[in-house]
């Protein structure tokens, strides 16, 4: 980074998920990979592919992948809003 006032960035793909009536989680109905980005006051630490993490709306995405995003073009991306530390299996979501 090369100013201060910086802060890492990078591109979160994910999938919204559900809950079933087990409890379990699964992907959305016609969900497709989304990106979101992390924001400034993101809270927790990303740990990959399968950790659940929650949007600004508290809604549950399942990781997907991560891409590098340069700062300057952060704003091209809906920031999320915290990790959890709670993981699934990406095998058995899809």
């Amino acid at each position: 980074m090369a100013k201060s006032n910086q802060y890492d960035t990078l591109i979160l793909y994910g999938l919204m998920l559900t809950e079933n009536k087990s409890g379990q989680y699964e992907v959305k109905k016609g969900a497709q990979p989304h990106p979101w980005r992390i924001g400034k006051h993101t809270k927790g630490q990303v740990k990959g592919p399968g950790q659940i993490f929650l949007t600004e709306q508290n809604q549950r995405v399942a990781l997907v992948e991560t891409a590098p995003l340069p700062f300057k073009k952060r704003h091209d991306y809906q920031p999320m809003g915290r990790f959890t530390s709670e993981q699934v299996s990406l095998t058995d979501l899809l």
